[in-house]
Formats: structure tokens, C-alpha cells, sequence
């Protein structure tokens, strides 16, 4: 079966690869109108996607339309309008001593791209790659995450009704059918996912030289000291925190609060959360369920590291963690060095910012890091201390949807951006098209040469070469 599969992939991989050959470059004309066909799949089947996204992780309605189908549509007219602009080639035309050049540099597709795709924002984190790639002139194979059938099984359906084949398509299936598509020659693979599967994607793309895209998560801190302390603040962090269920990759992963308002701060998150999702959030209509039963074991799991504050509460026949607040937390607890992923808060006292980074509580190269101060001297030194392709202040989750924001991780968190032109510039690469007019023979760059000639090339250096 897997001999047969693997012939299915790669006959699709050389009819993507066989139209790029025919065709390598779409007009910018072609690559909008792909874009505003995606854009009116998912306006014609809005209803069914957000019955999908509930299906598949019991979303609110509100959060499947807001941070899935809303991303996609505001991103797709972002580059749509933005597209000739992107396309537009740099030309420049310099004078040498015998001749002059003519530089032509623009952005070329690579051809077909394979995206790998989560499963905790199943819609967004297909399509949203996909528009970068479309965008950029590629064409692509997106693989979904077997953890969201509903959404993925969708996907395949309206892809297939809307686009050919050799221009986009949906290929479903378990670890081994990612496993089979990784190892084909793609052009370029676009991942996101854990650091686990992402090393081992990274190797089998390595053994066929594809180039690859990785969107990795990490632990990202959240930092509030005593000037950043507000209710307002408090609800920035409970609602970002909690936002599917905690599977999110920019989610607050940990929060650092000064101790002159740590317990201020504890009582607040409290209140927000009896107002976000009330005394029994397992009636919620708004909170989400994990995704699926081994995910929901390990934070089972992690739960068990610290004191519970709030929260705690389990129905594992629904796959159901309520908002839980862990504190006291023993140094060394897993809970501490590895990405949660879920509904769980470690809250934890600080009394000096640069004794947090010396204990290397802090993880550089997260996602993203949060901090909540009104004290520049303090926002300057978290700028400085992160390497973290975003620092957000004061606020969280926000930048992600913004499309003049590049979206990309570093280190241990991925490499490589996206979204708006970041991911025009990711799925493509940089071309230059020379040409050298001669207007003057210059015989004395050949062989053989003579002390006089490296005498005249030291100082025309600059009209020389």
C-alpha cells in the first residue's frame, strides 16, 4: 500500500513540477485571480468550514471565524493589493571602463511547494502558507493535519471543486503520507508543527537539498512588571493565554510577574476568568476542547507540577481542561522547559529582571515575547535581551494577524517568515537577469599580465570590476 501511495504523490508532484516547467511564471493577472477564488471558496463555504472547526476541537463560532476564515480573507486582499507592487523588478544600468551592465533583479517562484499543516488552527494554518506560495507564483500541495478530519476532509473537497490539480490541491492522510511527501523532491517545504517533527522533516528534506520553511512555537514569555500591572493588562493575557484552549502557537506560554504585584495580579486573573468563561467552564460555549487524546494526556500530566489556583477541573471522555492557574512551581519541572500548548498559566514572582535572565527562565528564541511595562529603560532591555523575531508590549496575539507583520520564528522556534510580503519573499527567490554592452575592447584584463596592469586594476579598482 505504501509503494502505491508513494507513486500516487510522486505522479502528482511531477504534474505540479511538469506545468511549472511548461509555464514557470504566472502573471501577477493569474496569480490574483487564484488568490480571489480562494478567497470566494471560503465566502461560499463559510457555514460549513466553521461547522468543521467545531466538529474538530469544539471552537466558538466567534473564535473559527475570527482567527481562521477572517485571517485568510484580510491577508488575501492585503496581497492582492499589494502584489504588482511586490513583482515590480529593480533595474539598474552602471557604467564600467569598456562597458556598461544592465542588472534586471526580480522574484522567482520555486516551482511546487509542499505545506504541512497543524492541527489546532486547521483552516488558517493551511491557507495562509498557500497565499504566500500562490502569491510568489508557486505550485502547491498542502498536507492537513490528520488531528482535524472535519476541517481537513472539507479542504480537500472545496480545493478539488475549485482549482486543477497541478495548481493547488489537498492530499489527506497519517504520519506516513507526510512521511512519503517529505521525501519526494519538492521545490520547497513550508512546515509547522513541534521541534520533534520539524528535525525530522528538516532530514528528509536535506537528503533531496529541498529548502525549508519552519514554523516551530517555543515558550513564550510573558513578562509584567510593577508598571504594566493593570485589570486591562490582566485581561490582555488571561484572553490570549486561553484562546483555543491554550493551542496556540503565540500564546502566553508562561507569565513573569513582579512580585510587588504578584498577588494583585493573581486575583485579577481570577475575576477575568470567572467573567471570560464563568464558575463552570465546562458549560462554556466559548471555551474550546483539546484536540485530540494524546495531546490531552500530557498536559494531564503537567498539570501535576504545581499548586493549582484556579482551575484544574478534567473530563477526559470530552477531552476538556478548564483554564487552570498553576503556582509554586519546583525548579526543574518539565512544565518549565518544555512548551505547553494548552489551557495551563505557570505564574510565577520575579523581583529582578536581569536575575530572570541570568537563571535563563526566559527562553531567547521564542516565537514571540510578551511584556506588559510603561518603563522604557525595561522594554529596552527585554528588546535587547530577546531573539525572538517579535517583542510584543502591552498587548497579545494581535501582531499574528497582521498581515504588515512578519510572522517567523528563529532557533529553536523555526526559521524563515511569512505573511503579507514575508511570505512573497519566502516562496520565492531572488533572479538576476545581466547583460554587459561593450563599447571598448579592454585587452589588458587577459593573460599574461603584467606589473603595470595590476598597478592600473589597484587604482581603477571601482571602473574596473
Amino acid at each position: 500500500m505504501d509503494s502505491q501511495e508513494r507513486d500516487a504523490l510522486q505522479a502528482l508532484l511531477e504534474k505540479q513540477q511538469e506545468a511549472a516547467r511548461m509555464r514557470p511564471v504566472p502573471t501577477v493577472e493569474e496569480r490574483k485571480d487564484t488568490l480571489l477564488r480562494l478567497k470566494q471558496m471560503l465566502l461560499d463555504h463559510e457555514a460549513a468550514f466553521i461547522a468543521a472547526l467545531v466538529s474538530d476541537m469544539r471552537r466558538p463560532a466567534f473564535e473559527a471565524y475570527s482567527f481562521e476564515i477572517a485571517l485568510l480573507l484580510n491577508e488575501i486582499e492585503h496581497v492582492c493589493g499589494s502584489l504588482n507592487k511586490w513583482t515590480k523588478a529593480a533595474r539598474s544600468r552602471p557604467f564600467k571602463f569598456g562597458y556598461m551592465e544592465t542588472i534586471r533583479t526580480h522574484r522567482s517562484p520555486y516551482g511546487s511547494v509542499l505545506i504541512i499543516s497543524p492541527w489546532n488552527y486547521p483552516l488558517q494554518l493551511a491557507l495562509m502558507p498557500a497565499i504566500g506560495a500562490i502569491a510568489a507564483g508557486n505550485r502547491c500541495v498542502i498536507k492537513p493535519s490528520e488531528y482535524a478530519p472535519a476541517t481537513g476532509e472539507l479542504l480537500q473537497q472545496t480545493i478539488g471543486q475549485t482549482f486543477p490539480p497541478e495548481v493547488l490541491t489537498v492530499v489527506t492522510g497519517d504520519a506516513q503520507t507526510s512521511r512519503l511527501l517529505t521525501s519526494l523532491p519538492f521545490d520547497l517545504i513550508f512546515f509547522t508543527g513541534s521541534q520533534a517533527t520539524g528535525k525530522a522533516v528538516s532530514q528528509q528534506a536535506a537528503a533531496q537539498l529541498t529548502p525549508v520553511v519552519m514554523e516551530l512555537g517555543g515558550k513564550n514569555a510573558c513578562i509584567m512588571d510593577a508598571s504594566g500591572y493593570s485589570p486591562k493588562a490582566v485581561r490582555e493575557v488571561v484572553w490570549g493565554k486561553f484562546l483555543n484552549a491554550g493551542q496556540t502557537c503565540i500564546a502566553p506560554d508562561t507569565l513573569f510577574v513582579h512580585e510587588s504585584v504578584y498577588e494583585k495580579t493573581l486575583a485579577e486573573i481570577g475575576s477575568a476568568l470567572n467573567e471570560f468563561y464563568g464558575e463552570r467552564p465546562y458549560e462554556s460555549k466559548d471555551y474550546a476542547r483539546i484536540c485530540h487524546a494524546g495531546h490531552f494526556q500530557k498536559l494531564q500530566q503537567l498539570i501535576e507540577q504545581g499548586s493549582i489556583r484556579f482551575g484544574g477541573a478534567i473530563q477526559a471522555e470530552d477531552l476538556f481542561i478548564a483554564p487552570t492557574v498553576l503556582t509554586d512551581i519546583p525548579p526543574g519541572s518539565s512544565i518549565l522547559g518544555e512548551e505547553i500548548f494548552g489551557p495551563i498559566l505557570p505564574v510565577i514572582p520575579y523581583r529582578d529582571l536581569e536575575v530572570l535572565f541570568e537563571q535563563r527562565a526566559v527562553q531567547r528564541d521564542a516565537l514571540v515575547a510578551y511584556l506588559f511595562s510603561q518603563d522604557k529603560e525595561q522594554i529596552k532591555r527585554v528588546q535587547a535581551y530577546m531573539r525572538s523575531t517579535t517583542v510584543s508590549v502591552n498587548q497579545v496575539i494581535h501582531h499574528g494577524a497582521n498581515p504588515r507583520v512578519a510572522f517567523g520564528g528563529v532557533g529553536r522556534s523555526g526559521h524563515g517568515s511569512y505573511h503579507g510580503r514575508a511570505g512573497f519573499l519566502a516562496f520565492s527567490y531572488a533572479k538576476t537577469d545581466y547583460r554587459a554592452h561593450r563599447y571598448l575592447h579592454v585587452s589588458d584584463k587577459f593573460p599574461p599580465y603584467s606589473e603595470q596592469d595590476l598597478s592600473i586594476v589597484r587604482r581603477f579598482r571601482k571602473w574596473l570590476l
